[in-house]
């Protein structure tokens, strides 16, 4: 194998091992891109849960707030069924349910920001990849145009100056 053979074997390797090379990062990118979507996504539904939850608590603290009144105004004396024993009772039920509409919603919320994030992380993913097969194809390209300069240097037409007249 001659000395121009073997280059041309050595610049062919390098090429398709630089454009592998990239691809594989392309690909490696896209899948850490995809799995940080995913996970956003989990958190995302775990977050609205957790709101849930946490409305449900604040219902049951509202009853248990509720009893305690009824309780104490019983005790007191108080017709526990009307008048401002009623007042106090709806008072509680409402500021409770509002609270625990809030944090639903709140929940929600950032269910949505966690969705939106997955999807821009998943977007992202796909631009690496594409980058990334963008440079392979142009190290592949690169390395065409120097086996096509080297094939022309070594058959003694690159450099040469053209004679007057254009000969």
């Amino acid at each position: 194998m001659g000395i121009e053979t073997a280059a041309m074997v050595a610049l062919v390797a390098s090429t398709a091992y630089s454009a592998y090379s990239s691809v594989q990062q392309g690909k490696q990118a896209q899948l850490n891109a995809d799995a940080q979507s995913e996970q956003a996504q989990i958190d995302a539904d775990n977050a609205a849960s957790a709101a849930k939850v946490q409305a449900d608590r604040i219902r049951k603290l509202a009853r248990n707030q509720a009893g305690e009144a009824n309780a104490a105004l019983a005790a007191s004396g108080v017709e526990v069924g009307a008048g401002t024993a009623l007042n106090i009772n709806q008072e509680i039920y409402q500021n409770a349910e509002e609270d625990a509409v809030m944090t639903i919603l709140n929940g929600e919320e950032q269910r949505k920001r966690g969705y939106t994030d997955a999807a821009n992380m998943s977007i992202y993913g796909q631009q690496q990849r594409s980058a990334a097969n963008a440079q392979a194809v142009g190290s592949v390209l690169s390395a065409g145009a120097q086996a096509g300069m080297w094939k022309a240097s070594a058959a003694g037409r690159n450099g040469s100056v053209s004679k007057p007249g254009g000969n």
